[in-house]
């Protein structure tokens, strides 16, 4: 059983902290205060050096990176950080990988010592897409955005599923769950399951499921710029692809890591 001034000490001193890419992509790193074990979400390759700074400077042991889904706006630290801290790979269970140690579906629950995070499928952005409960808080990956919903533009994805996953899935937590996005091209990297519901543009109100169909339909947006390297990359372990142009290396060379 744990003490009761460790269970006070662990209400005060949350672990957390929200990373943010030049490109908009968000991770997180939650931890236990009292084991000091860690979780790392959607952990992009950019970030690396960053992520292990964290780590050292706040003496925590990296024990899951965890992926929403395969992501195509970039490569994956998350083979790089196993490696690197012996961390496991933890992927929805449709995700075939060779770098993956642990599948993981709907209902389950991941345990960081006494904290834990609560699975949650919401596919249509891609058919693997996960949501993770913590908390007070939800991690959305690129299901539900702040004021905005995943694309879909992937083969795998499904706006009608889409719709469904956040009508009947997200907006079903309690209108206070704070919403962490992994994305967002307008800078706003949270927001509340309130909020979405009342001014989501997209699906707020009493929208359709047809009505938000059709503007999933006639968004009109450019290709991903990253996708037809970082989808094979990041399902082949992280690996950069041959094919990755020359502005987007730089995480893929050798770095120095001090």
């Amino acid at each position: 059983m744990v003490p009761l001034q460790a269970l006070i000490e662990r209400e005060v001193a949350v672990i957390f902290r929200q990373f943010c890419t030049p490109d908009d992509d968000v991770s997180y790193l939650l931890a236990d205060p009292v084991s000091r074990y860690a979780a790392l979400l959607d952990p992009n390759l950019a970030a690396e050096r960053d992520y292990l700074e964290v780590l050292r400077r706040l003496d925590l042991r990296l024990v899951y990176v965890i992926e929403t889904h395969a992501h195509e706006s970039h490569l994956s630290a998350a083979p790089v950080l196993r490696a690197e801290t012996g961390a496991r790979l933890v992927t929805h269970s449709s995700v075939e990988s060779a770098c993956v140690d642990m599948h993981i579906d709907d209902g389950e629950n991941l345990f960081l010592g006494e904290e834990f995070l609560s699975v949650m499928e919401t596919p249509g952005h891609s058919a693997c897409c996960l949501s993770y409960r913590w908390r007070d808080r939800v991690f959305t990956g690129h299901t539900l955005l702040a004021g905005a919903t995943g694309t879909c533009q992937r083969s795998d994805a499904d706006a009608g599923r889409l719709f469904d996953s956040i009508r009947e899935r997200l907006f079903a937590l309690p209108d206070e769950t704070l919403v962490y996005p992994c994305h967002d091209y307008e800078g706003r990297f949270v927001s509340s399951i309130a909020q979405e519901k009342a001014r989501n543009p997209r699906l707020g109100g009493n929208r359709s499921q047809q009505a938000f169909v059709d503007i999933m339909n006639t968004l009109d947006l450019p290709y991903p710029r990253k996708i037809d390297f970082a989808v094979p990359g990041n399902r082949q372990c992280g690996e950069c692809p041959d094919n990755v142009p020359e502005q987007y290396r730089a995480p893929c060379e050798p770095q120095d890591q001090g």
